[in-house]
């Protein structure tokens, strides 16, 4: 056979690994170490994903009735048998085993952020290129050329530059060293390696075939084939017919002939190994697990859950991680877009544009900086799925040295929380990123209006320019310079479903005595109460003074922010506006304390929450946190259709019908979803747990 056979092999390898991942214990008692081979791995191995347990897992879904209520609505309503995937399924488990795993070695981290920097370059270059192109099509400039002479000049500014980066790190580049493995049964990981062997006869004669140790008492077999030995001379030749230029042309030859691809297989014990790469060096293992993989410090952190029933597990070194992570992705982008702009013909004024994205890119950059750790982490089973893990990138912006206040103190009956602690460098930042972005929008305006050439919109752009710019950035400054500093680092928003209905007229009266609606409060420690105080005495005359200068309104008229109203409470004074339909409970406000800073529908709640606050003394939780409780949202849904459908008023068509009827079984299929809970927090190093707390429906 030809190459074609090994394409074949090639194809069925990525369908093996693909399935594999899919494999779980049949035997949960047997299973002494839920990490398998992973503690047979060397040390320098730098990503590992696994599956364990999965088989069980699945099968426990197929006889719950969520799965029988999924099988039900797929045939009721698509007509589609789920049983046809039953015996392709079984085969697969069969075939696969009980355990997976794959994962990447040495010099992964190496050929990664060679992959980024090429893939910047070749961005930074393309985009100017293109760029170009483009702005020569819409008449402003740039270079009218053909697709073939885009790629040309691509390839010669990537090629052709004088150090010879690109270059290099093409010729560096390799595959990534790759390894996956699954435990096949009794025999059958030998049998399979028997069978790959058995198709080397068939092999075209540029695949070169090998045998090699991986440790004692264990052989390994390679295919190795060399991308010279494959690139014919009528590809060659192709190749320098579209190029055009035969410098060029013998640099992507030379590139070309330097690669190398080499795939490995054999058994270990009962599992079945498959890799590949530019050689076969990552393929070895080790007979002490006080030398693998597992003896580091992240996976001794997994190990802790080794009593858990785990399905999955990860594990990134520090480099590898890093790889993921380009710091400088958006100074890129904007060098390529400054570049583009840059080459615009002078009949349109930019020249104020060009530094600000320039500027725009460095504050992304610095807003989006992370500090890397190598990371482990394992998701098992406990009240649904647990995920906990140990070091991993920094979350932008969060203060892992400010305490929360809210979390703790938040009902876990609350439908929804989220909490965390700002960086002020990082809020500073975030301020300056903004004014930055309006600049640019501005400055696009005022280009768009100069292209355009309509004096309309241009008269209209400057009464904007000359009435309402100036007082918006008032406005801006208050809040930048008053209310900024006067906020506290931490803030939050909580969403529970116990508010009371306001007496509305026309609503109907069991509405308002046993119907529920949302309280959102949101939250924010306090720096400088002073500070707020004068951000609303200055704030109320200017939106004023912007709002009266808004056309059409009757001179005398205008609108103004309605006086307020203050009440002092056992923590908080609360300001509110006199509106109709409030109540205690229904009250939109705003509550302060030298604190405590609320922005509210509900006085109660915010009057709950500064109580549970004040009392709460727990002071180990930092970082985000997320809290989503499914099961009340279904409990307040349900309670609402409840009363719709006691009001005959309300339910006396079919529509209405079917549509409370449907609702009613998407709460029902829903029954089963508890809540979702998330932390990422840091405790010398940074943790993350999550929870998808979820069973099966009645």
């Amino acid at each position: 056979m030809s190459i074609k056979l090994l394409r074949h092999f090639i194809s069925f390898s990525c369908v093996f690994l693909l399935t594999a991942l899919a494999l779980q214990a049949k035997d949960h008692e047997k299973e002494a170490k839920p990490f398998g081979l992973v503690s047979k791995l060397t040390q320098d191995t730098e990503i590992i994903f696994g599956l364990t347990h999965f088989e069980e897992f699945a099968n426990e879904i197929g006889k719950s009735n969520t799965w029988k209520k999924i099988i039900e609505l797929l045939d009721l309503q698509a007509g589609f048998d789920i049983s046809d995937l039953a015996e392709p399924w079984g085969a697969a488990m069969d075939v696969i085993g009980e355990d997976a795993f794959f994962g990447f070695g040495k010099g992964t981290a190496a050929n990664l952020n060679r992959l980024t920097k090429l893939s910047e370059e070749y961005n930074k270059i393309s985009y100017e290129v293109a760029g170009s192109q483009l702005l020569s099509e819409l008449g402003f400039g740039g270079n009218e050329s053909s697709p073939e002479e885009l790629m040309k000049d691509l390839l010669d500014q990537l090629l052709g530059d004088e150090n010879g980066e690109f270059e290099k790190t093409l010729n560096e580049l390799q595959l990534p060293a790759f390894i996956a493995g699954a435990k096949v049964g009794d025999g059958m990981a030998a049998q399979l390696v028997g069978q790959f062997s058995a198709m080397e006869d068939q092999l075209p004669p540029f695949v070169l075939t090998s045998e090699f140790d991986v440790s004692e008492g264990v052989t390994f077999r390679s295919w190795s084939v060399a991308a010279k030995d494959v690139f014919d001379d009528n590809a060659r030749n192709q190749m320098r017919q579209e190029i055009g230029d035969e410098k060029l042309a013998d640099k992507l030859e030379k590139i070309i002939d330097s690669k190398k691809v080499e795939v490995s297989f054999g058994a270990h014990g009962d599992f079945l190994i498959v890799g590949f790469g530019p050689d076969h060096s990552h393929i070895k293992f080790v007979d002490n697990e006080d030398e693998s993989l597992m003896a580091i410090s992240d996976f001794q952190f997994a190990k802790g859950y080794a009593d858990k029933k785990i399905l999955a597990y990860n594990y990134f070194s520090k480099e590898a991680l890093s790889a993921f992570n380009s710091p400088g992705q958006f100074s890129s982008l904007t060098e390529g877009l400054t570049e583009i702009l840059k080459s615009i013909n002078e009949e349109i004024d930019i020249e104020k544009i060009i530094p600000l994205v320039t500027k725009l890119g460095k504050q992304l950059d610095d807003a989006t900086r992370l500090t890397i750790d190598s990371t482990a982490g394992v998701l098992y089973r406990e009240d649904g799925l647990k995920w906990a893990s140990i070091g991993g990138a920094s979350v932008p912006g969060v203060d892992t040295n400010v305490p929360l206040k809210l979390a703790p103190a938040v009902s876990k009956d609350a439908f929804l929380l989220i909490n965390t602690a700002e960086n002020l460098d990082a809020r500073k930042n975030s301020i300056a990123t903004f004014e930055t972005v309006a600049q640019i929008l501005h400055g696009a305006g005022q280009t768009a209006i100069q292209f355009q050439g309509d004096q309309q919109v241009a008269e209209m752009f400057e009464m904007f320019d000359g009435m309402f710019r100036p007082k918006l950035l008032k406005i801006w400054s208050i809040f930048k310079s008053k209310v900024a500093n006067g906020l506290g680092p931490e803030g939050g928003v909580v969403v529970d479903l116990k508010g009371s209905m306001p007496k509305i007229p026309g609503v109907p009266a069991e509405f308002v005595k046993n119907g529920k609606v949302p309280r959102i409060s949101i939250f924010n420690s306090v720096k400088n109460r002073k500070h707020l105080a004068e951000a609303w005495e200055q704030l109320v005359p200017a939106i004023n003074d912007m709002a009266a200068t808004i056309p059409g309104q009757e001179p005398g008229q205008e609108f103004q922010i309605p006086d307020t109203l203050s009440m002092d409470g056992k923590n908080l004074t609360t300001h509110f506006i006199g509106l109709p339909f409030v109540s205690n409970d229904f009250l939109p406000s705003l509550s302060i304390s030298d604190e405590l800073f609320f922005l509210s529908t509900s006085k109660k709640a915010t009057d709950e929450l500064s109580a549970a606050i004040i009392e709460n003394k727990n002071k180990d939780m930092n970082g985000l946190v997320l809290r989503v409780n499914v099961e009340q949202l279904i409990q307040f849904a349900n309670a609402w259709i409840g009363l719709i459908e006691k009001n005959e008023d309300l339910v006396n068509d079919d529509a209405t019908i079917e549509i409370l009827n449907n609702a009613k079984r998407v709460l029902e299929f829903g029954e089963g979803v508890k809540g979702f809970d998330y932390k990422r927090y840091k405790k010398d190093r940074w943790r993350e747990d999550w929870h998808f707390n979820i069973g099966d429906i009645k």
